[in-house]
């Protein structure tokens, strides 16, 4: 896999949880792996990688079903 889907998916998770302070705690690692894996200097583990992309995904869908009720409500306004 490419460091760059890596890196994107790490720094959508840093966006996510507010910081690599937060996506290291998150993870149990230091904040020192989460600037590593950003800098394309190592990869994160599978297992790590998972639950960035399992963090990414809930995000996603959280905000998917958020932007449906505004548009709802919005849409019962009319």
């Amino acid at each position: 896999m490419s460091n760059g889907v890596y890196q994107r998916s790490i720094g959508m998770a840093v966006e996510i949880l507010g910081g690599n302070d937060a996506v290291a705690k998150y993870l149990g690692v230091s904040t020192e792996d989460i600037l590593s894996w950003i800098e394309g200097k190592t990869e994160p583990a599978m297992a790590f990688f998972q639950r960035i992309v399992d963090l990414i995904e809930e995000s996603t869908v959280k905000a998917a079903r958020t932007a449906t009720v505004v548009r709802s409500r919005r849409d019962e306004g009319r």
